[in-house]
């Protein structure tokens, strides 16, 4: 792959450029530092052609000097140009990840996709904010430079010479991409490994405590030590790669000047040593770029690997607006009605009601499906067949915003973030007063919490809520929840870390507030006094059918 494909346009096998890839304004502001490069290098070019023609032809200095002066200054402006949009390319990219990231299905969220997440936000974005002012300097002027110098040998020396000269340029490019091919190649799987170490280390963080207490801590390395030493492996590849891709490159750097020179002195060339002089400045500056190339190289694989990388999450599939109802339709406070919904692999063919402030206990042995029916409520995807609806509108037609409004989920594994508990508590609702905060975290069975701090809810929980015990997390969550004050409530074995005599009671308050509830639970199901049962597999028995 040339270059200007990896960041320009499709590169082989269907696959987007960097700059197609990006948001408009992006390719907009990337293209308009390209261009300025493209000027930076015909004004060092027309300096040097000045120079050539000084020294051929024993001309003043002064237009030379005047030619050199214009070149820097551009090359200064269009640097200061290129960080400037380097930066702000940031923010654009980093807008698009959040806009796709917020519209993405969360049934796409895997631990893998999660890495490339992690690599997308933490390294390719800062990877691209180098292109403006780095890569693309590089890249437009070793391409550039060049050919235009070939013009200027044309002027100063002949067609001849410029032909030869392009010969060797053109030789010492091959070589060079030859190299770079090589080198890709190699790199390639470099990043392959990265992507899997990123991924074992997040789930060495994310379960160390049952990594240690099943097999100890050394063993508790082993899984994300392979994936490291792996990377390691891949990384000694590339560098191995590296050595004859760098030796073939200084080769073609010195391939024409040496040319030129065996040329001059078979024609007679020296006989003119100040036309000889002028030629082997120009075939020198021509030249140069040739032992750069070996850096674009590098840096396009990197530019290359980390918009894959990019693309993956800014292409996230999205949950599309179903046609049949009007996207603005508002539901109807509390209900929730499954239709015939099938959702492989465990889900066929299941129908129910739960009518508003009514309780459904869902139950069904392991693996039946219970969460992924939860999902579909929630809308965290789609069924394959048959329709969710939510106060007598379908899911899909809600926007997300209307939907939070609707449910709040607490599922088994709760999710405290870095902050104060009453930070954590506003999440759903940021309008929440602290009175309303403070009720919401008494009911459920905070006290203990709020009295062992003075700052009480201006407590800090610590980072990912580490100050606090499992069973005081999943409170939280609950609270979370309360504070919203959504008319459905969604509890996925969301008091399964709790005590039973805390669970009884917290069961209580969520009853007495007369919400629709649907509960998934493994322990007492009584407390949560179900008007009907959801057996996944088997029919539906409500309270009235048990009397």
């Amino acid at each position: 792959m040339s270059g200007n494909e990896a960041l320009r346009g499709d590169a082989p096998g269907g696959r987007a450029g960097f700059v197609a890839g990006m948001p408009p304004a992006a390719r907009r502001r990337v293209r308009g530092v390209a261009l300025g490069w493209a000027g930076v290098a015909l004004a060092e070019a027309a300096a040097y052609l000045a120079l050539a023609l000084a020294i051929r032809d024993s001309l003043p200095v002064f237009p030379v000097i005047a030619l050199a002066a214009v070149a820097m200054v551009t090359t200064v402006v269009v640097s200061r140009a290129g960080y400037l949009s380097g930066a702000r390319l940031a923010g654009d990219l980093y807008g698009e990840m959040g806009r796709a990231l917020a519209r993405a299905k969360l049934s796409w969220f895997t631990a893998a996709n999660r890495a490339v997440v992690t690599t997308a936000a933490g390294r390719s974005v800062p990877t691209f904010m180098g292109v403006p002012a780095h890569l693309l300097q590089t890249l437009v002027l070793s391409l550039l430079v060049p050919v235009a110098l070939v013009v200027a040998v044309a002027i100063v020396g002949g067609t001849a010479m410029a032909g030869l000269a392009l010969l060797l340029l053109s030789a010492a490019l091959v070589a060079q991409l030859v190299a770079q091919r090589f080198l890709a190649a190699a790199d390639a799987s470099r990043h392959a490994a990265e992507g899997q170490a990123t991924a074992a280390t997040l789930e060495l963080v994310e379960r160390l405590e049952l990594l240690r207490t099943a097999a100890g801590r050394a063993r508790a390395l082993e899984r994300a030590a392979q994936a490291w030493r792996a990377g390691e492996a891949a990384l000694s590849k590339t560098n191995r790669a590296a050595a004859p891709a760098t030796l073939i490159s200084q080769l073609a750097s010195v391939l024409p000047i040496a040319g030129v020179l065996v040329a001059l002195g078979v024609t007679g060339g020296f006989e003119h040593p100040a036309l000889a002089l002028a030629l082997i400045v120009l075939v020198g500056r021509a030249s140069a770029p040739i032992d750069d190339l070996a850096l674009v190289g590098i840096a396009l694989a990197e530019v290359r690997a980390h918009t894959e990388a990019y693309r993956q999450v800014v292409g996230a599939p999205a949950l599309p607006v179903y046609a049949g109802e009007p996207a603005s339709a508002t539901p109807v406070p509390g209900s929730v009605e499954v239709r015939r919904v099938s959702h492989a692999p465990a889900l066929a063919d299941i129908s129910f009601r739960v009518p508003s402030g009514e309780r459904a206990l869902i139950v069904g042995p392991s693996g039946s499906g219970k969460s992924t029916l939860l999902g579909l409520v929630l809308r965290f995807d789609d069924a394959e067949q048959g329709e969710v609806l939510l106060g007598g509108v379908h899911v899909r037609t809600l926007p997300q915003g209307e939907l939070a409004k609707q449910i709040a989920y607490v599922p088994q594994e709760p999710v405290v973030f870095t902050g104060t508990l009453a930070e954590n508590l506003r999440i759903g609702r940021p309008s929440a007063s602290d009175e309303e905060l403070r009720e919401a975290a008494l009911a459920a069975r905070l006290g203990d919490v709020l009295e062992r701090d003075p700052r009480g809810l201006g407590q800090d929980v610590g980072s990912h809520g580490q100050r606090l015990s499992g069973g005081e997390r999943q409170r939280v969550a609950i609270a979370r929840a309360l504070v919203s004050v959504a008319p459905v409530l969604v509890l996925d074995e969301a008091t399964s870390a709790l005590d039973e005599p805390t669970e009884q009671m917290i069961a209580e308050e969520i009853v007495r507030r007369e919400k629709t509830l649907l509960v998934v639970t493994h322990r007492r199901p009584e407390i949560w006094q179900p008007h009907q049962v959801i057996n996944l597999g088997e029919p539906i028995v409500s309270a009235r059918d048990r009397g």
